[in-house]
């Protein structure tokens, strides 16, 4: 009998420890931080992103962040950002749900501080959840 009694509390244990191992951290809304990493004279990014339930888009330090929703697509906007002196560009996404779905981020232009365009392959975007 109790040796069937430390099973079964064994049992629970172990299925509690698995289950909380299993958390991929809190979910609701919260501001999901993003930066943008290229040259060191990178002052302005284009983006595209698809992410259900986003509530909005801004920019964070001394970027500036504008964004609209494109048209017959829900899901999608279209994010501008841009940064004074050119470098790292900050920015945060409001979301309903940090892991309701995993965000797809495009890069669609970029231009240095001398408003000239530049070349996509070297510059990167960080989501940080």
């Amino acid at each position: 009998m109790k040796r069937s009694r430390f099973a079964v509390t064994l049992l629970a244990a172990l299925s509690l420890i698995g289950m909380s191992a299993c958390d991929s951290g809190p979910s609701g809304p919260a501001i999901v931080s993003g930066t943008v990493i290229g040259p060191a004279d990178l002052a302005a990014v284009v983006l595209d992103v698809v992410w259900a339930g986003v509530q909005g888009f801004e920019g964070m330090g001394s970027t500036q962040a504008y964004s609209a929703p494109v048209e017959d697509d829900a899901d999608r906007y279209r994010v501008i950002l841009v940064g004074p002196t050119g470098g790292a560009l900050t920015f945060g996404i409001a979301v309903d749900d940090v892991y309701l779905e995993a965000p797809v981020v495009t890069l669609v232009e970029a231009a240095g501080s001398d408003d000239l365009p530049r070349p996509l392959g070297n510059i990167r975007v960080l989501l940080e959840r």
